[in-house]
């Protein structure tokens, strides 16, 4: 059944699909009148629906039945994620959001590409769009929150928000992941810090550290950012959903 996403689905026995979600819907998925859909709004609601009207920009739904779904995991983790290239800030959206990640936070560090002060606004809407999709693909109800680009230390400055904090890190004699969690069996929810193309400075591990993030090694292997964000967040759902 195909999935579709509004801002707002209210108490109304109809609801709206308009802009690209209309397009998608009549001019890519082909979905006719009759049709029976899924549509979702980010807040655990999900309504099965049938297509009762398909106009050139709009279509319209008539809900059948509603119902409260979680397919979302039992902690909650956040990901503070150096700033890259589009590409691979795409990849590390979707690919964490359809495993159920709570919240997204760009980071700027010294080696993070690209600079954003002047695109701020743009790139915030694009990735939002990415973390929607995600959510329609893999049947969450929710969507997982992209928060606005920040510096290191005020990203670091909410250690104390998470049971467990993370930095992701290749240097030194780091412990494993899976070393770190183990102590931390009852934890609800987790933070964890990867870097950008060529790491951490020296500088900036150091001030993870002061604010209480815990350095963890991945592995042996050196990981792009995006490998790293995805393989992290499996470990800790897989450490603490098991």
């Amino acid at each position: 059944m195909h999935r579709f996403y509004v801002e707002r689905i209210g108490d109304d026995k109809h609801v709206w699909l308009e802009g690209a979600e209309a397009r998608h819907l009549s001019r890519v998925l082909r979905v006719t009148v009759g049709d029976e859909v899924a549509v979702f709004d980010g807040s655990g609601i999900e309504c099965i629906g049938v297509v009762e009207r398909v106009d050139r920009a709009r279509a319209k739904i008539e809900i059948l039945r509603r119902e409260r779904v979680d397919r979302d995991p039992k902690v909650a983790v956040t990901l503070g994620v150096a700033l890259v290239k589009s590409r691979a800030m795409a990849l590390v959206i979707e690919k964490c959001c359809e495993m159920g990640l709570r919240e997204i936070v760009p980071v700027e560090m010294r080696r993070s590409v690209p600079r954003v002060a002047d695109k701020e606004a743009t790139l915030l809407e694009r990735w939002r769009r990415y973390a929607i999709e995600a959510s329609k693909q893999c049947g969450r109800t929710t969507i997982t929150t992209i928060a606005a680009p920040r510096p290191l230390r005020a990203f670091l400055a909410r250690a104390d928000d998470y049971d467990v904090a993370l930095a992701c890190t290749t240097e030194g004699d780091a412990p494993h992941l899976r070393e770190v969690l183990a102590a931390h069996a009852g934890a609800g929810s987790v933070c964890y810090l990867i870097g950008p193309e060529g790491g951490f400075e020296a500088e900036e591990l150091r001030c993870a550290q002061d604010y209480g993030f815990v350095p963890v090694s991945l592995g042996k292997s050196t990981l792009r950012t995006e490998t790293a964000a995805t393989a992290a967040l499996a470990g800790i759902l897989y450490h603490y959903e098991r």
